[in-house]
């Protein structure tokens, strides 16, 4: 078993932005770009999780909880939702708070002792190897079960960095199939998420400004050790550049597609 991750992107964003939720959210379009939308675009997208969970539905697992907010509206609407997840800010902060059967450990190592009505997978998907995630999908599942998920994939034409994070949209379905699952909703929201990346983008551009403008004496009077600094660091930098790629929306758009899918076990 691989040890248990410490994101702290997920408290920055939960700390210091003081968003509730880590996904990217279900835009309204021509809106502002701004925090505060983000926040009502990611309540949007929960709403739209939580209207697509069955009547019959009373026990569910939510795979990679975030902040415990989805979790909590599942508790909320009277269902008996466990939580997953590798992350120890995650564990600390919601087992605190939340008093559920919350599982500390990645999927691919969960060993469910039961079966769930339904499993959700929001942007958590795209981390785990596709065989682990059917093998355990259908471990984690009770007969007719459901498998509610809302991620983004990668087209098959996708390339560069673009192609690096997602499971292959056409491949994932077709393992669907294979698997004995039926499709009951598939939605494609990638046009109403991409606004988050816009937002991200315009952040990001804003802190390289100013960034430069704090340290534009420094590289003036130090030119040599700025050349030196930037050697060093080059891996780091080009990890930057890739990551600010990955928040342009146009490319997104051309290289993703980000789907929410509710599919039912045919047996």
């Amino acid at each position: 078993m691989k040890k248990p991750k410490n994101d702290r992107a997920l408290r920055f964003y939960n700390e210091v932005l003081g968003l509730e939720h880590l996904h990217y959210g279900f835009w309204e379009s021509e809106v502002d770009l701004t925090i505060d939308n983000l926040k009502r675009a990611q309540k949007r997208y929960e709403d739209l999780i939580a209207e697509l969970i069955p009547a019959e539905v009373k026990t569910t697992l939510e795979v990679g909880c975030g902040t415990g907010a989805m979790w909590t509206r599942m508790l909320d609407m009277g269902l008996e939702a466990e939580a997953l997840s590798p992350d120890v800010n995650q564990m600390e902060m919601l087992t605190k708070k939340i008093k559920a059967p919350f599982h500390y450990c990645r999927f691919e190592d969960f060993k469910p002792a039961k079966e769930y009505d339904l499993v959700l997978n929001s942007e958590s998907s795209q981390y785990i190897p596709l065989d682990q995630l059917f093998e355990n999908i259908n471990r984690s599942l009770r007969s007719k079960g459901y498998w509610l998920l809302c991620d983004y994939f990668t087209l098959d034409n996708a390339s560069g960095v673009m192609a690096k994070s997602g499971h292959n949209f056409n491949e994932f379905m077709r393992r669907v199939k294979e698997n004995g699952f039926n499709v009951l909703h598939e939605q494609d929201i990638t046009k109403e998420t991409t606004y988050t990346l816009d937002l991200a983008r315009d952040i990001v551009k804003k802190g390289k400004a100013g960034f430069d403008i704090l340290t534009q004496k420094f590289r003036y009077d130090h030119p040599v050790v700025t050349k030196i600094l930037a050697r060093l660091f080059r891996k780091k930098l080009r990890k930057l550049d890739e990551g600010e790629e990955l928040l342009d929306s146009k490319k997104f758009s051309e290289n993703k597609k980000y789907v929410l899918l509710l599919l039912q076990k045919s047996t």
